[in-house]
């Protein structure tokens, strides 16, 4: 991997770069290794489940926002690139959509969370009524560190325009049978990505509604083409679920130890955990020129 020939290098944030998802601070060693493979001529590009607002008070937390980084969010709903940076891909949930979807999470007993457009704000909505622990831990530290939070009486009541996302943190168990119902009855319109908390010691799991053509593996392809890098010239690191569709796509995937069996299980490479630093250890390699591929990456 030489500066002759770049690579499209696509890491995601929590449980990858971050032990959780509501620190707010990358470490140096972390910021060390992602400026490596700039600096060795690859494109980096973050691509996270975090919306513009948490992703940027991340980045600005944590003094490191290059101007020419591009970011995938809200697990491909949007896109930024270019510099200045621009919105390259925008997919958003209607009014009816949104109706639809807060009416169903609260028919299966959660709390659902809409997250309006960066147009509007990248406001976070979510009502005024009892929540589990973990979510509650969550709208907290969002509240105290990002900000751009509403509580409303009633999400039904509120007349919705668009959105980029309706999502939840629950158990397993509410999650699955939410996420399988919006799936049959929603099929073509809505993608659902679950993934598992990093707060709720493995029982608790996200369920996060999209428009349909969201994605990380669907945004990679886009970035990739962006930057005029072929997709064999491609790496995603990631540790959850919401990261196997970036996995299906790359040339080369990494995982990392302390994510989901079945996640680890469908990664090329394996790399040590986060707190021991696994990703930045991968993405030193690659700057080096030293990170061993699997065949036919």
């Amino acid at each position: 991997m030489s500066k002759q020939e770049p690579w499209l290098v696509a890491v995601d944030i929590d449980g990858t770069l971050l032990d959780t998802e509501v620190d707010n601070r990358l470490a140096g060693r972390e910021i060390e290794a992602l400026e490596a493979v700039r600096s060795a001529g690859h494109e980096l590009v973050l691509c996270t489940g975090r919306n513009l607002n948490s992703t940027c008070h991340l980045l600005e937390q944590s003094g490191w926002f290059p101007e020419d980084l591009p970011l995938i969010l809200l697990n491909g709903a949007v896109i930024w690139g270019d510099v200045p940076r621009r919105k390259l891909v925008c997919n958003e949930l209607d009014g009816e959509l949104i109706g639809i979807l807060v009416a169903m999470f609260k028919a299966h007993g959660t709390a659902p969370m809409v997250y309006g457009t960066d147009e509007d704000g990248g406001l976070l909505l979510h009502e005024q009524r009892p929540v589990n622990d973990v979510l509650d831990r969550y709208l907290g530290n969002r509240r105290l560190e990002v900000g751009a939070i509403e509580t409303v009486a009633d999400l039904e009541a509120v007349s919705w325009h668009r959105a980029l996302e309706v999502g939840t943190i629950d158990t397993r168990d509410k999650v699955l049978r939410l996420s399988a119902e919006i799936t049959t009855r929603l099929a073509g319109r809505v993608k659902v990505i679950n993934t598992r908390s990093l707060l709720g010691g493995g029982v608790y799991y996200w369920a996060e509604a999209f428009h349909a053509a969201s994605d990380k593996g669907s945004a990679l392809k886009v970035m990739a083409e962006h930057c005029g890098i072929p997709l064999r010239r491609t790496l995603a690191m990631g540790d959850n679920y919401n990261d196997l569709d970036m996995f299906a796509v790359a040339a080369c995937s990494v995982a990392m130890a302390d994510g989901p069996q079945d996640v680890r299980e469908q990664a090329d490479l394996v790399t040590a955990s986060v707190s021991e630093g696994g990703a930045a250890a991968v993405l030193r390699a690659l700057a080096d020129g030293k990170l061993e591929l699997p065949d036919g990456a």
